[in-house]
């Protein structure tokens, strides 16, 4: 008996051991220690990728995220998003301001 929905259709109702046995063999494949490997691996990878992406972008950190949590589908998802835009910096003391001021806050410099 395999742990599959076709074992679970053709489970007779009123037997308790047939149920118990598909049970312990659902429990077992889930608890296998090759799958939890394949899928950390495949997280890691879709990470490293989404990271590459993200290196281009200048969002390695979002891109990385996205990659890890939704795989091939973060990748896409972190190609169509635009890319991230630094802060603009006071050219006279190289502190970050905000895009609309016309002064640095902290050095008074004309923007």
């Amino acid at each position: 008996m395999a742990c599959d929905l076709s074992a679970l259709s053709n489970l007779d109702p009123t037997d308790p051991e047939a149920a118990q046995r598909l049970l312990d063999q659902c429990t077992a494949a889930l608890t296998d220690p090759s799958l939890w490997i394949w899928a950390i691996v495949f997280t890691v990878v879709c990470a490293a990728v989404g990271a590459l992406i993200g290196k281009y972008k200048n969002a390695v950190a979002r891109d990385a995220l996205l990659g890890a949590a939704l795989g091939p589908i973060g990748w896409i998802i972190s190609l169509l998003l635009p890319a991230h835009k630094p802060a603009p910096k006071c050219a006279a003391c190289g502190k970050t301001v905000d895009a609309g001021d016309k002064h640095c806050r902290h050095c008074g410099a004309r923007l």
